[in-house]
Protein backbone atom coordinates (compact mmCIF):
# COMPACT_ATOMS: atom_id res chain seq x y z
CA UNK A 1 0.00 0.00 0.00
CA UNK A 2 2.73 2.24 0.71
CA UNK A 3 4.47 2.15 -2.49
CA UNK A 4 1.13 2.11 -4.43
CA UNK A 5 0.40 5.98 -2.27
CA UNK A 6 4.18 7.20 -2.99
CA UNK A 7 3.89 6.38 -6.92
CA UNK A 8 0.41 8.63 -6.97
CA UNK A 9 1.81 11.17 -4.85
CA UNK A 10 4.88 11.80 -7.20
CA UNK A 11 2.61 11.12 -11.00
CA UNK A 12 -0.08 13.84 -9.07
CA UNK A 13 3.08 15.94 -8.55
CA UNK A 14 4.31 15.50 -11.99
CA UNK A 15 1.21 16.33 -13.61
CA UNK A 16 0.29 19.17 -11.40
CA UNK A 17 4.07 20.75 -12.35
CA UNK A 18 3.33 19.73 -16.05
CA UNK A 19 0.21 21.57 -16.40
CA UNK A 20 1.66 24.89 -15.24
CA UNK A 21 4.28 24.50 -16.86
CA UNK A 22 1.85 23.72 -19.96
CA UNK A 23 -0.42 26.98 -18.68
CA UNK A 24 2.23 29.07 -18.59
CA UNK A 25 3.77 28.50 -22.11
CA UNK A 26 0.04 28.68 -23.53
CA UNK A 27 -0.69 32.22 -21.73
CA UNK A 28 2.87 33.30 -22.30
CA UNK A 29 2.55 32.78 -26.11
CA UNK A 30 -0.84 33.31 -26.53
CA UNK A 31 -1.28 36.48 -24.68
CA UNK A 32 2.04 38.29 -24.50
CA UNK A 33 1.66 42.05 -25.12
CA UNK A 34 3.82 43.67 -27.69
CA UNK A 35 7.07 44.28 -27.12
CA UNK A 36 7.28 47.99 -28.64
CA UNK A 37 5.50 48.99 -25.27
CA UNK A 38 8.09 48.00 -23.39
CA UNK A 39 10.44 50.34 -25.57
CA UNK A 40 7.70 53.41 -25.37
CA UNK A 41 8.09 52.78 -21.44
CA UNK A 42 11.59 52.63 -21.74
CA UNK A 43 11.53 55.63 -23.87
CA UNK A 44 9.16 57.42 -21.08
CA UNK A 45 11.55 56.76 -18.58
CA UNK A 46 14.04 58.87 -20.44
CA UNK A 47 12.17 61.24 -21.12
CA UNK A 48 11.33 61.72 -17.79
CA UNK A 49 14.70 61.00 -16.75
CA UNK A 50 16.10 63.31 -18.92
CA UNK A 51 13.16 66.38 -18.35
CA UNK A 52 13.96 66.21 -14.22
CA UNK A 53 17.56 66.84 -14.93
CA UNK A 54 17.28 69.61 -17.74
CA UNK A 55 18.34 73.30 -15.97
CA UNK A 56 16.53 76.53 -16.82
CA UNK A 57 18.73 79.50 -17.69
CA UNK A 58 16.89 81.16 -15.51
CA UNK A 59 15.61 78.94 -12.27
CA UNK A 60 13.33 81.78 -11.34
CA UNK A 61 11.15 80.97 -14.69
CA UNK A 62 11.19 77.00 -13.87
CA UNK A 63 10.68 76.59 -17.91
CA UNK A 64 7.44 78.76 -17.47
CA UNK A 65 6.10 75.19 -15.80
CA UNK A 66 6.26 73.39 -18.99
CA UNK A 67 8.77 71.30 -18.06
CA UNK A 68 6.65 70.37 -14.89
CA UNK A 69 3.76 69.59 -17.03
CA UNK A 70 5.40 67.31 -19.43
CA UNK A 71 6.88 65.32 -16.75
CA UNK A 72 3.11 64.68 -15.36
CA UNK A 73 1.92 63.91 -18.83
CA UNK A 74 4.48 61.58 -18.67
CA UNK A 75 3.65 59.73 -15.86
CA UNK A 76 0.44 59.89 -17.10
CA UNK A 77 1.33 58.16 -20.51
CA UNK A 78 3.46 55.56 -18.19
CA UNK A 79 0.61 54.40 -16.31
CA UNK A 80 -1.54 54.15 -19.41
CA UNK A 81 1.14 51.84 -21.34
CA UNK A 82 1.18 49.37 -18.37
CA UNK A 83 -2.75 49.54 -18.78
CA UNK A 84 -2.12 47.95 -22.12
CA UNK A 85 0.39 45.75 -21.09
CA UNK A 86 -2.08 44.12 -18.48
CA UNK A 87 -5.04 44.18 -21.00
CA UNK A 88 -2.96 42.41 -23.20
CA UNK A 89 -1.50 40.00 -20.86
CA UNK A 90 -5.16 39.22 -19.85
CA UNK A 91 -6.87 36.01 -21.45
CA UNK A 92 -9.77 36.75 -23.51
CA UNK A 93 -13.21 36.15 -22.35
CA UNK A 94 -15.05 33.58 -23.68
CA UNK A 95 -16.82 34.27 -26.85
CA UNK A 96 -14.39 37.52 -27.26
CA UNK A 97 -11.60 37.83 -28.72
CA UNK A 98 -9.05 40.35 -28.32
CA UNK A 99 -9.50 43.45 -31.34
CA UNK A 100 -5.92 44.40 -33.25
CA UNK A 101 -6.54 48.21 -34.03
CA UNK A 102 -4.17 49.81 -35.94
Amino acid sequence: MSFGKSWMKRGAGFLAAGSLLAGSFYAGIAYAADPRLDQAADNVTKAIALLEAAQNPDPKREFGGHRVKAIANLKRAMASIQKAKEFADRPAKPGKGHKKHH
